[in-house]
């Protein structure tokens, strides 16, 4: 009996054949066919780029990138778009995603708009093995820990309950006060054995904490144990920070603020006796760690001791390390930004609250305020309770999908992607819902504002059909994008930005119907960009979250017909609302410890540094959704504890 996988891929090559006809000779695509690697089921491929080439005398556009298998998507690219005559080029890149132990011989169809078709061919062989990993805990849970300790060690073991032998390649907790320990990696566990880890906790504030501990693997998809703790204030003074401090950049300048826990204000901070920091840098008594590193410094890690003493005359004393690293680009001295022609570093606009810059109020809504407005919370908590799966029309069904789709450009795009990996190892999230990134390169909100636009076409036709789901099922979105070059002065830069974001949202409501939440996200501090890149250098990286704030202000207000309440009229908008707030001014850093250090940002000082800088923002957006009140009725899986924070 022939498998049903194997009659598709046999339809799926014979479609490519009757497609097959000779290629316009306007266009060549290089390379002319790929072999991907032996690729194991339930995993991906490395991506491989293909150059499409006009050789013709007259522009031509690019209709549309289809596979005549489904198990190869694409990466990166859209379609439509025009090459230009005379040697113009556009590029895209695929992936292979095999469901099935079989060899795909199959076509990525180019179609031109003159009707003509160039097939290239692209051969993978789905990989199967007989490994399998389980895991005798899906939750780390710490309880009530007091902030600036850390706490005796919890374990989970790992379990080969397989009959073949599999690679464990990767582990990593997130966020930084979850830390893991385990045996040396790579490692081969056979079937049958046994790995344990531990993981502690040290909160650094009071707050809950939720977080994942991530296995990666060979041959088998990646999984992962929910972390939760809660830091409690304690009763003697102790250090609140976390032990590992930020990384420093040789020869350049460090700042790193020590906070303080319990006891009585004020508070004193002096190293201990014996202990010194790498040259070039001190410690001020209001716990600065400040200076420039001096050449001397090498590479490595540098331990030391540090007091802190408060008004009572209790002290305590707590051990901190910080990793000393080359440079990411030339403007690692960027570490923190000033307003031009000021003195004044910048405030983030969830520190910043009722304060002003340059006359616009800070917070994240109306009043200063980082939580929603009561009717606006309300709505959102209700539209969170109300998403359940939909069949691929958008009819409710217990078997259905939903889906949470990224919306923006290069940033969101590695973001996102991150984010997908850790939030699918974890156990916490629902299993009816899907994670596609539909961010895209060069994906400006310019891009987004007509409902044609080959942005949004790229979305329907490739990402969300290469993720098995449609339009109808996207029931919430993501979305962090600008546009990237800024002229002129605030506000009159971010005028323009925070209209497109209106229109966004609109069309995310005619695209995607089912779509009730737009959570959105302004950039990460870009300071380390200013000389190295003219995209998204500071202030205007700071001032996008003024962007995001006025238009959901303008929802929040009823202006600019964004109706997102069918009892208030025609619904043209979903309910549009902060996501994670990324920025902060540098090694400066903000209340809740958040900081940007050079090795966080690539060495063009635009994008997200891989893991660090993308783990940030993926950590942030995983934090986010497995807490806030409007996002876990639908992200976590039944059984997981109901949030508290909004």
């Amino acid at each position: 009996m022939v498998s049903k996988n194997a009659v598709r891929i046999i339809v799926g090559c014979l479609l490519g054949v009757v497609l097959a006809t000779p290629a316009t000779a306007s266009i060549s695509v290089k390379p002319v066919g790929h072999t991907f690697t032996a690729t194991y089921v339930g995993l991906a491929s490395a991506s491989t780029a293909f150059t499409v080439t006009n050789n013709g005398t007259a522009n031509v556009t690019v209709i549309s990138i289809t596979f005549s298998c489904p198990e190869f998507k694409l990466a990166s690219g859209v379609a439509p778009t025009t090459i230009k005559a005379n040697g113009g080029t556009t590029h895209y890149s695929v992936f292979f995603a095999p469901d099935a132990g079989l060899v795909y011989n199959c076509n990525m169809v180019v179609e031109l708009n003159d009707f003509s078709i160039t097939n290239v061919n692209l051969i993978g062989t789905g990989k199967l093995t007989n490994a399998a990993s389980s895991l005798d805990q899906t939750t780390l849970a710490f309880g009530n820990d007091a902030v600036g300790t850390t706490t005796s060690a919890l374990t989970v073991n790992l379990h080969n309950s397989g009959t073949q032998k599999m690679n464990l390649t990767g582990f990593v907790t997130v966020p930084a006060n979850f830390a893991a320990t385990g045996p040396a990696l790579p490692l081969t566990v056979r079937a049958g054995d046994t790995v344990p880890f531990t993981v502690t906790y040290s909160p650094t504030a009071v707050r809950s904490d939720t977080g994942v501990l991530s296995f990666t693997y060979d041959s088998i998809p990646m999984n992962g144990v929910n972390l939760s703790g809660t830091g409690v204030a304690s009763v003697p003074v102790d250090i609140a920070t976390f032990s590992v401090l930020p990384t420093a950049t040789q020869s350049s300048a460090y700042q790193a603020n020590l906070q303080a826990n319990g006891g009585t204000a004020p508070f004193t901070f002096s190293l201990a006796s014996g202990s010194t920091l790498p040259s070039g840098l001190s410690l001020s008594s209001s716990g600065a760690i400040t200076g420039t590193l001096a050449t001397s410094v090498g590479i490595g890690t540098y331990s030391f001791t540090i007091n802190v003493t408060d008004a009572q005359l209790q002290s305590s004393s707590k051990a901190f390390t910080v990793t000393v690293a080359a440079k990411t680009g030339s403007a690692c001295n960027n570490i923190s930004f000033n307003v031009p022609k000021t003195t004044t570093p910048i405030t983030p606009l969830t520190d910043l609250g009722a304060g002003t810059y340059q006359g616009s109020q800070g917070g994240l809504y109306p009043g200063g305020s980082n939580l929603r407005p009561a009717q606006t919370d309300a709505d959102a908590v209700a539209f969170g309770k109300a998403i359940q799966p939909l069949d691929a029309n958008g009819n409710p069904s217990p078997t259905g999908k939903y889906v949470l789709l990224s919306v923006g450009e290069s940033t969101a795009l590695d973001e996102f992607g991150q984010f997908v990996s850790l939030a699918n190892s974890d156990p916490s999230k629902n299993a009816n819902l899907v994670l596609v990134n539909g961010s895209q390169g060069g994906a400006t909100p310019a891009n987004f504002q007509s409902l044609t636009s080959a942005y949004w076409s790229t979305i329907l036709k490739d990402y969300l059909p290469g993720a098995n789901v449609t339009s109808y099922q996207v029931t919430a979105v993501w979305i962090e994008d600008t546009d990237g070059i800024a002229s002129g002065t605030f506000p009159t830069d971010i005028n323009t930005l925070y209209s497109e974001y209106e229109q966004m949202a609109r069309n995310v409501h005619v695209l995607f119907p089912n779509a009730s939440l737009a959570y959105f996200s302004s950039r990460f501090y870009a300071g380390y960009s200013n000389g190295v890149s003219t995209v998204n250098p500071e202030p205007y990286a700071y001032e996008v979250g003024f962007a995001v704030k006025w238009a959901i202000q303008d929802q929040i207000n009823g202006v600019n017909n964004l109706n997102y309440k069918g009892s208030s009229g025609t619904v043209v908008a979903p309910l549009m609302i902060w996501g994670p707030y990324d920025w902060t001014d540098g090694l400066l850093g903000r209340q809740d410890g958040l900081v940007w250090t050079c090795q966080d940002v690539s060495s063009d000082g635009t994008h997200p540094s891989k893991p660090t800088g993308q783990q940030k923002v993926a950590n942030q957006l995983l934090n986010y959704f497995k807490s806030d009140t409007s996002a876990t009725p639908w992200f976590k899986a039944p059984g997981f504890n109901a949030p508290e924070t909004k």
